[in-house]
């Protein structure tokens, strides 16, 4: 049957598979999507940056706070769905705001899709292969499995593919027309956004500016200065955030370095079994073909997006994280993919070979948005971490490193795990599937490890963490977008990302001595999520707030419930805060005696007035600070 707009058709039929597989369930579980999302939340919420201090890779501020490393374009888009949540959950229930976090992820992936799609138009793509491009930008790309993680790449490839298109169409026509000015517009304002989101993308603008300085001689000029006035604004507030949060541009990634041995990130970020992006985007075979074309065609105009692309490429290869780290597939090349799908999409291949390739793609990305990498990688807990003589470890930035009390280095097994093929997480997210599939529960998913015979060249050294099982061993549900709106209260396997992101903000308000902040943020927590740790955050709320009696109150509530260990801290501190120094030691031993930890017990045996002035502090002190 004869599809008479396949562009769009496939544009709809993208976005029904996105919808349809998407796993909210995940989103919100991994650290740099945490930091940002916080950050949106602290500027719906109050209008500010700020987030609690805890990760090792945020920025301290002296007020107590911190704030993102990362770009801000993520954190600023964010803001709209940070905006709707609370009314959202007040009407659907607790968590179900998931919802819109993800439907703005595949609104990303869509937009790279249509992006794709118009730049093999632009280039001279017929329609069925315009909307091939779409198809493998959305389903044959590592993107599909992106839409239930909380990492910016899909923004990002958004922008990327979006600048090159808005600059390609710029051109066509009659290039003095106003349109051609809005386009050319367009393009420099999503390059300088592209540059928000990331600071690395700070290369995209100069190959789009010549992407519309080789379309054609007519116009040029004012093309160019369009392009320019798009791009300043989101540039100047780039600039203003750098300033702003660390001084300079340019400064957030302190002590990591572009030191990876080139060609070895190179040949592995291309056809290595782990990352390579030749496993993940198999149609990336064409897209050098159709670049090849493009140029024997004299396409000049296509040569910067190429460029761009292989700036990307070159630029990861060097990287000390060369691999992103965590993510599926080539994380840091995803920017590329919608230029990478318009390539392929103008190749002269025949039209089974096109399709042999994306259904390859489909069929591997497929599998992680079944099993999200999320739940993946963290079986890398289970692995020891491998030492490292001085030399190498000077390649690492700190948090990537243990060092024991000798001062020797071990590296994290999440920052190897890339260089062993018996950990390629294709293969291992099938087994991990399967193991959920059969529900054989933790004994399924040892059998899914790698702890057979022989013994693998790494260590493994510990179960898979209790925090993780609950994941890994869930019961199959399909994933679809909405699937949180079902949610059952009893269901442990579900980051609820929005109300992390209120928890955030309350020990941000306790570490900068914002009484009246913790209060609030504690009273909405609580109300939101009753548990034992939205508990001891609000008893501190009230703490800090002077509120004793409320606060006596309150634990007598908690008390008929089971009191954690970290709610009698609390009570030792108002305790303390009154004079009582028998009952502040009493209740300190109380609560080092149910915990075990021995920080706790030294501070039973120490002096109240010496303890540590809030509940947060004695968690840093011990090493037990959230992340």
């Amino acid at each position: 049957m004869k599809v008479r707009r396949p562009f769009a058709a496939a544009l709809l039929l993208a976005g029904a598979v996105l919808a349809l597989t998407a796993d909210e369930r995940v989103y919100g579980l991994m650290a740099d999507g945490r930091t940002m999302l916080r950050t949106a939340v602290s500027i719906a919420t109050l209008g500010e940056i700020g987030i609690a201090r805890g990760s090792a890779v945020d920025v301290a501020r002296p007020g107590g706070d911190a704030v993102s490393r990362y770009g801000m374009g993520a954190s600023l888009v964010l803001v709209v769905p940070a905006l709707l949540a609370p009314g959202f959950e007040k009407a659907f229930g607790t968590g179900t705001s998931q919802t819109l976090f993800v439907l703005t992820q595949i609104l990303f992936v869509l937009l790279a899709a249509l992006a794709a799609g118009l730049l093999a138009r632009a280039w001279g793509a017929p329609e069925r292969a315009v909307a091939g491009a779409a198809l493998a930008t959305a389903l044959s790309s590592p993107l599909w499995a992106y839409v239930a993680l909380d990492f910016s790449e899909p923004l990002q490839a958004a922008l990327a593919g979006g600048a090159f298109a808005a600059a390609a169409w710029s051109a066509a026509g009659d290039a003095r027309a106003r349109r051609a000015l809005v386009r050319a517009a367009l393009a420099g304002f999503l390059a300088g956004f592209a540059l928000l989101t990331k600071s690395l993308l700070v290369l995209l603008f100069p190959a789009v500016l010549a992407a519309l300085a080789l379309a054609s001689s007519e116009g040029r000029p004012r093309r160019l200065l369009a392009a320019c006035a798009g791009f300043a604004p989101p540039a100047a507030l780039w600039l203003a955030f750098e300033v702003v949060r660390f001084g300079r541009p340019f400064a957030s990634y302190g002590g990591e370095r572009f030191d990876h041995p080139f060609f070895d990130g190179l040949w592995r970020l291309l056809a290595g079994a782990n990352k390579g992006l030749v496993f993940y985007f198999p149609l990336v075979l064409l897209s050098a073909w159709g670049a090849y074309g493009l140029v024997k065609a004299r396409r000049a105009a296509a040569l910067p997006a190429f460029a761009f692309a292989a700036a990307l490429l070159f630029s990861a290869a060097a990287w000390w994280a060369w691999d992103g780290t965590f993510g599926w597939g080539p994380r840091l090349l995803l920017p590329a993919i919608p230029l990478l799908a318009a390539a392929a999409a103008v190749a002269p291949a025949p039209r089974a070979l096109f399709a042999a390739l994306l259904a390859a793609g489909v069929a591997v990305n497929g599998l992680a948005a079944f099993q999200p990498s999320t739940l993946t990688t963290w079986t890398f807990a289970t692995l020891a971490p491998r030492p490292v003589a001085p030399a190498e470890a000077a390649l690492y930035p700190d948090f990537a490193l243990h060092r024991a009390a000798d001062g020797t280095a071990s590296l994290y097994p999440q920052y190897f795990a890339s260089r062993e093929a018996a950990l390629a997480p294709i293969p291992l997210a099938g087994r991990l599937l399967a193991a959920r599939l059969s529900g054989r529960g933790a004994a399924g998913i040892d059998a899914a490890l790698w702890k057979g015979e022989p013994a693998p060249a790494f260590g493994v050294v510990a179960a898979v963490p209790a925090s993780s099982l609950v994941h890994l061993t869930a019961p199959f549900r399909w994933p679809r977008l909405g699937m949180s709106l079902s949610r059952r209260k009893n269901e442990a396997d579900w980051s609820l990302a929005y109300v992390e992101a209120l928890l955030d903000q309350a020990l941000r308000a306790q570490d900068m001595g914002r009484a009246d902040r913790a209060l609030d943020f504690g009273e909405r927590l609580f109300a939101a999520l009753p548990n034992p740790e939205t508990a001891t955050v609000l008893a501190e709320g009230y703490r800090l707030a002077r509120r004793p009696e409320t606060l006596e109150a309150f634990a007598a509530t908690i008390r008929r419930k089971g009191m954690e260990p970290e709610f009698a801290v609390v009570l030792a501190l108002a305790a303390r805060d009154a004079g009582d120094t028998a009952s502040a030691s009493a209740r300190m031993g109380e609560a080092a005696e149910r915990s075990g930890h021995a920080d706790l017990k030294a501070l039973a045996a120490a002096p109240p007035a010496s303890w540590p002035a809030t509940l947060r502090l004695i968690q840093a002190a011990a090493g037990r600070m959230p992340s």
